[in-house]
């Protein structure tokens, strides 16, 4: 670092393609960093003094000042506790943060932010943090300063995308590998307007269900189930558990096709993923069930709902030539269905993750 340093860093968000609510069961999930970004331009100071032009609001403090606010601020706050507790002494900054990732799309708008702060920090004051590292420490800003609970999927793609790859995850060992993304394809993000009011309840409820039922079967990953185990399990748990030793094996099966750049195959996949998702995990909604459905009237090779469900955001695979008028006729025949609500889509291709540069 040298005084007056000023680093542009590209933090992009993530979608997830395939491997729902097996996060937290040590399972496969398969997500890709998106071309929607987080930026952040930054000069290393004593203090923190970061805008962020997509709400519209400024904070500062210093960096032994890491009360809670309960608002966006806590995600550059907790980068600074969890990087204390760690021993690292980064110093401040001033910074200015615009974003095409939109907040609230269901694109881990939260994760990017942590990664852009993380980023900058490890490269304006030498940390030597590893991205998988930086990763990790982006969990525990989440889990033990923000207070929500979530896997290692987000910060992951964030952090370790690559520029048209997914990225298979083993969120048991923290094994991953980029898996090549057929050419000209693109991804349609559509969020249905539906907001997840029961996410947090369902979501709660599934967890505990299926934590249950592997200690009854004394297994440490869902991966480590075949249907065969479930006889023993009471009918509900069986239910459940069963959704996830399916949903590993289509990842699987989905790194497969994608590899062999069998789009159609991919596509299967997916759409009997969402299919399971509502029948036996019952984390949809008639809104996402009916954009699948539309979707592949509409020509896409699959879709399914993405992220936690009840509400949010389904994905579909789509040809990019016809991406965005496929979009639009999305959005026509879903308003029609449900004129109340207001939908959003939005076109991503798959990206490289986190990246620093000096712009001085």
């Amino acid at each position: 670092m040298t005084a007056g340093d000023t680093y542009r860093v590209v933090s992009p968000g993530r979608v997830n393609l395939i491997g729902e609510h097996t996060d937290y069961t040590g399972g496969y999930v398969m997500p890709l960093a998106t071309d929607l970004h987080t930026s952040l331009e930054a000069t290393p100071a004593r203090d923190v003094t970061v805008s962020s032009d997509a709400v519209e609001s400024s904070y500062s403090f210093a960096t032994d000042d890491l009360e809670r606010t309960d608002d966006w601020i806590d995600y550059v706050k907790g980068c600074y506790a969890v990087l204390q507790e760690e021993g690292y002494e980064p110093g401040g900054f001033n910074g200015e943060l615009s974003a095409t990732l939109p907040m609230g799309a269901g694109l881990s708008s939260s994760a990017s932010l942590e990664l852009a702060v993380m980023a900058f920090l490890n490269e304006a004051y030498d940390l030597g943090l590893s991205r998988e590292r930086m990763a990790l420490l982006c969990q525990r800003v989440e889990n033990d300063y923000v207070g929500m609970s979530c896997g290692i999927m987000d910060q992951f793609a964030v952090a370790l995308g690559e520029d048209g790859h997914a990225l298979l995850i083993d969120t048991d060992t923290l094994g991953y590998e980029p898996v090549p993304m057929p050419e000209d394809l693109a991804v349609v993000v559509f969020h249905t307007g539906v907001s997840r009011e029961l996410v947090d309840s369902a979501y709660n409820e599934r967890r505990e269900t299926v934590e249950s039922a592997m200690e009854t079967l004394d297994v440490e990953t869902s991966k480590a189930i075949s249907e065969d185990d479930l006889d023993v399990l009471p009918a509900l748990q069986a239910e459940r558990l069963g959704y996830l030793a399916r949903e590993n094996d289509r990842v699987e099966a989905a790194r497969e096709a994608l590899s062999a750049g069998d789009v159609e195959r991919f596509g299967e996949l997916l759409v009997a993923a969402h299919r399971d998702i509502a029948e036996h995990y019952e984390a949809s909604c008639p809104e996402l069930d009916f954009v699948v459905e539309a979707a592949l009237e509409e020509g896409a090779y699959g879709a399914r709902l993405t992220g936690a469900g009840w509400g949010g955001a389904a994905i579909a695979i789509v040809d990019e030539a016809d991406a965005e008028q496929f979009a639009e006729s999305l959005r026509a025949t879903y308003t029609e269905q449900f004129p109340d609500l207001a939908p959003e889509s939005h076109l991503v291709i798959p990206s490289a993750g986190v990246r620093v540069e000096k712009t001085d």
